[in-house]
């Protein structure tokens, strides 16, 4: 709202004499069409007003209009606070802003935020992963910190996250906490939400989460080749904990399956065909997407390795531990085997897609249905094109030119 609509008037109400003779001085507030009036608690003689100049005259007025300037100010104030929260601006507001008489709720991003992973936590397995809960209450964690560190103090109204609060959120992220690009960008993309959230709740006019430019960098994911695989398996571990992280990751090299997945993998979910093939049929955690997977010998050996193992007394076919602890494990294994990748249940999922299928001629139609995708365009970021199928293809090309 433009001061050019927000009139201040003042004027005397003769009707209402105090027992010295004075009449009360009103405040009137006009936005556009819409007017309030309210008592200023002051009072003077009707010969000591001017009503053309809507001030005081005589020997008091220098008082009294020092008074109604300073009301003046401050109403002026209540406007521009309102409309810098994001509340609506009308005279009922302004004047009850003024009157410290506001009926309003206060919001929070913190406490928007909690709601939030609150509702989020009630979904999990009803259309949300525990994942995704896990990235919210992360970034969550981040944004207390950021809070406190640049503005201790606990929590900050909704309406003053602008775009230098999200700049600087970015900055802390990169520089204090060190976190790469393209988490930096989810966790700013989780943060976003809120404030989308907030916007289309009516609690802040504008989502400054709309003005910042983030830009998520191509990673070039690692994937095993064949000879890196078989050196994992021939590889004698005289730790029994890591033969056993060795054998789940070759599981997962083998069905291609997320590590939350493989994880839970049950008896229910593998399927005998009417010609003898076994199949992993599992709606995927993560997407709620089907991954139909036809088990290869390597993995059959691997469900029967475990067959007696505790684990299925709880109703799963594979002992995995945490991700965080496989991950930590499988940095062991690469050291040992002397593998200079990052080794990672997420890196088994790219490996099944790459050297395991695309390398053998599997279509990347089936490979995105065994993946659980929603699209090929998902599966391209996962399958590359190996030097040796490039050597296999530029063969038969060098033959076939030959031929004629």
């Amino acid at each position: 709202m433009s001061k050019s609509t927000f009139k201040i008037n003042f004027l005397i109400r003769k009707g209402g004499s105090s027992y010295k003779g004075e009449n009360p001085i009103y405040v009137r507030l006009t936005i556009n069409t819409e007017r309030i009036e309210f008592n200023s608690k002051l009072t003077i003689k009707t010969e000591n007003w001017s009503s053309e100049a809507g001030c005081a005259t005589g020997s008091s007025a220098k008082k009294i209009n020092a008074h109604l300037d300073l009301i003046r100010i401050k109403l002026y104030e209540s406007m521009k606070e309102l409309s810098e929260r994001g509340l609506t601006v009308s005279a009922e507001n302004i004047r009850n802003h003024y009157l410290g008489v506001l009926k309003e709720t206060s919001y929070s991003i913190l406490t928007l935020y909690k709601e939030h992973n609150e509702k989020l936590f009630a979904l999990v397995n009803k259309g949300y992963a525990f994942s995704t809960l896990e990235k919210h209450l992360t970034t969550y964690k981040h944004l207390q910190s950021f809070i406190s560190q640049q503005y201790a103090k606990d929590d900050l109204p909704i309406e003053a996250i602008d775009i230098k609060f999200l700049s600087d959120f970015e900055f802390y992220l990169r520089t204090s906490k060190n976190i790469g690009n393209n988490t930096t960008v989810k966790y700013l993309k989780n943060t976003g939400k809120i404030l989308r959230e907030a916007y289309n709740a009516g609690y802040i006019k504008r989502n400054p989460f709309a003005l910042l430019r983030l830009r998520t960098e191509e990673i070039d994911r690692p994937f095993l080749e064949m000879h890196e695989i078989q050196k994992i398996s021939k590889k004698r571990f005289d730790v029994k904990r890591l033969e056993q992280i060795r054998d789940i990751f070759l599981f997962c090299c083998f069905t291609g399956l997320a590590f939350i997945d493989a994880k839970h993998l049950s008896e229910d979910c593998i399927i005998t065909a009417p010609n003898g093939q076994l199949w992993i049929k599992k709606q995927r955690e993560k997407t709620k997407k089907w991954s139909h997977i036809p088990i290869l010998p390597e993995a059959k050996y691997i469900l029967d390795k475990y067959e007696q193992h505790p684990i299925r007394k709880e109703g799963y076919l594979l002992p995995f531990p945490t991700n965080q602890k496989m991950n930590a494990y499988l940095k062991e294994i690469a050291e040992i085997c002397k593998i200079k990748k990052n080794l990672t249940t997420h890196c088994a999922r790219h490996t099944f897609a790459t050297t395991i299928t695309l390398a053998n001629k599997v279509s990347m139609e089936s490979v995105s249905k065994m993946l659980g995708h929603s699209s090929i365009v998902m599966t391209k970021t996962y399958a590359r094109i190996l030097d040796s199928t490039i050597e296999k293809e530029m063969s038969q090309l060098k033959f076939e030119i030959s031929d004629k």
